[in-house]
């Protein structure tokens, strides 16, 4: 009989109800704080030789939204009763103000007030007791108290051993061409000490990739920045044992019409334990034997991934033992442009008046553009404001840089065929006649000012006119050249919502469906993606790779 292993479910429970926690009364007049923990975690085996590894195990404090400082003190109670003999427990020695004394079968911690940002908790250390078995489990519960406040307690379970799951690199074209496509030759193994009980396959696609399959039993969500999918696959996944997509379930990625610089991220984690009356009652979901020959060849196994009826959240699985090598990630270049370009803006009014002007800028396409700092502006924009105007309220995204100039920077990313404003009210102090500012667009330099952007072949659109009362008729001139270095500013802040109403108009091009978004959205973090099955004919499957010696 094949040996099958019990992932930590994600409510905390081990072993089919091991972990009970106890119910929390809470008093309306209370604030009500939560110990927040991880649900399992899974303990390298302690070795023959030498000292063991030890794991991380933290528990914080979290108060609900809107709550203050809070000055009581709180105790923790670390219950170390039902280890099980599978782990050892002591305070992280790492702690620079020790909080903990045991008691008992208990660790004892004092935590002094909670203010908000300050991470307050317990943070332990757990290793793998020395002659605790393969698989052996176990489990923490943390409670607290505090006068004038309710404590939600935590539990995680433990388990001595587990599956390891490393996702292999793909070798994969780095320089694509718009709409061009290349196949995933995805392939994982299980460097671990227990089989995984089915796996939790997730891709992350950024804007401008697809991925061209759908299978039923993954489920896929998209975001202003990029496309993931998840996808359950049941059975035994063996340690040892290396597994690779097969012919019959192919998977592609496609560079779109809007690609340019793209992040694609690929990962593998051993799923969430099943219902335990699923697992009494003998359901797998995938045929699990195995066959071989007389030589004594390793066997291959196909395992078929059936139409889940309740597909697996995005980013939900279960431990492993070294959630470092689970992912991966590749940068993709695709040979294209986007146009920037910037819109005349004209204000009209007497001497004293208040106008309200938007500056807007477009990206023309046709890629998006994406920052390559987790937190930089996708481009920003210098306003230059004539003789006799003066801004009397800037939008949060723009900073002063200098007399009469302001830095605005847009989100880390800007669409397609958007459209990026920033509302600023301007007083016209003076009558200048014909007095003229610019505006200009490009990519953040050193000091925050604006420089060519690579991908822009046309550069002629990238500065255009701030104009007051022009007295000329016909269209308004835009300068041409590239845009020039202003002072210094920080460029960290989005662009805010486009006001309405005022007295003056924006000359050029009206916005477009996306005007005036001010999306804060950057490129979300690759850990969450997945894969998708169209009709009940696909299915996901995946060929054993034979062992080697």
């Amino acid at each position: 009989m094949r040996q099958r292993i019990s992932l930590l479910a994600a409510c905390g429970l081990v072993a089919a109800g091991l972990v009970t926690l106890p119910a929390a009364a809470a008093n309306a007049a209370e604030p009500e704080f939560r110990l927040a923990g991880p649900p399992g975690v899974l303990l390298p085996l302690h070795p023959a030789t030498g000292s063991p590894k030890p794991v991380a195990l933290n528990y914080r404090l979290e108060a609900p939204a809107g709550t203050g400082a809070f000055d009581g003190e709180f105790t923790l109670t670390v219950d170390l009763s039902r280890l099980n003999g599978a782990a050892t427990v002591q305070e992280s020695p790492g702690t620079a103000a020790k909080k903990c004394v045991p008691a008992g079968s208990t660790l004892v911690c004092k935590q002094q007030g909670l203010r908000p940002g300050v991470p307050a908790g317990v943070d332990l250390e757990v290793t793998a007791a020395k002659d605790a078995p393969n698989g052996r489990v176990g489990a923490i519960q943390v409670t607290g108290k505090a006068a004038g406040a309710t404590v939600v307690p935590a539990a995680t379970g433990l388990q001595v051993g587990g599956p390891d799951l490393v996702m292999g690199e793909m070798k994969l074209k780095k320089e694509l061409k718009p709409g061009e496509d290349q196949s995933l030759p995805l392939a994982f193994s299980n460097r671990g000490t227990l089989p995984a009980d089915g796996i939790v396959l997730e891709l992350e696609a950024s804007h401008g990739l697809e991925l061209p399959e759908r299978y039923d039993n993954c489920t896929y969500r998209t975001t202003r920045t990029s496309t993931t999918a998840v996808c359950t696959i049941e059975g035994d996944f063996d340690p040892k044992a290396s597994y690779e997509l097969a012919g019959d379930s192919p998977l592609h990625l496609k560079a779109g019409a809007n690609a340019l610089n793209e992040r694609f991220g690929y990962g593998v984690y051993p799923a969430v334990a099943p219902q335990k009356a699923q697992a009494d009652s003998g359901t797998t979901g995938a045929d699990t034997s195995k066959t071989g020959d007389a030589a004594g060849k390793a066997p291959k196994r196909k395992l078929t991934a059936r139409k889940a009826a309740s597909p697996a959240p995005l980013a939900e699985h279960g431990p492993d033992l070294n959630p470092a090598d689970n992912k991966r990630e590749a940068l993709l270049t695709v040979r294209n442009t986007a146009d920037f370009e910037a819109e005349p803006l004209t204000v009209r009014g007497a001497p004293g008046t208040t106008a309200k002007g938007v500056v807007a800028i477009r990206n023309n396409g046709p890629a998006w553009i994406a920052a390559e700092g987790k937190d930089a502006p996708a481009a920003v924009v210098d306003v230059e404001l004539p003789k006799g105007l003066k801004a009397v309220t800037a939008p949060a995204a723009c900073r002063p840089a200098g007399d009469a100039h302001y830095l605005c920077a847009t989100a880390p990313t800007v669409l397609e065929s958007e459209n990026v404003e920033f509302p600023f009210e301007l007083k016209i102090e003076t009558a200048v006649k014909d007095a003229k500012g610019a505006i200009r667009v490009g990519a953040p330099g050193p000091k925050g000012e604006p420089q060519r952007h690579s991908f822009d072949p046309v550069l002629a659109n990238n500065i255009a006119l701030v104009v007051v009362n022009p007295t000329a008729t016909g269209p308004s001139p835009s300068p041409s050249g590239t845009p020039s270095p202003s002072a210094s500013a920080s460029a960290s802040a989005s662009p805010s919502p486009s006001a309405g109403g005022g007295t003056t108009a924006n000359g050029g091009k009206s916005g477009g469906p996306l005007a005036s978004t001010g999306s804060q959205a950057g490129l979300i973090g690759l850990g969450a993606a997945g894969l998708l099955a169209v009709g009940g004919a696909l299915y996901l499957s995946f060929r054993r790779k034979p062992v080697r010696a």
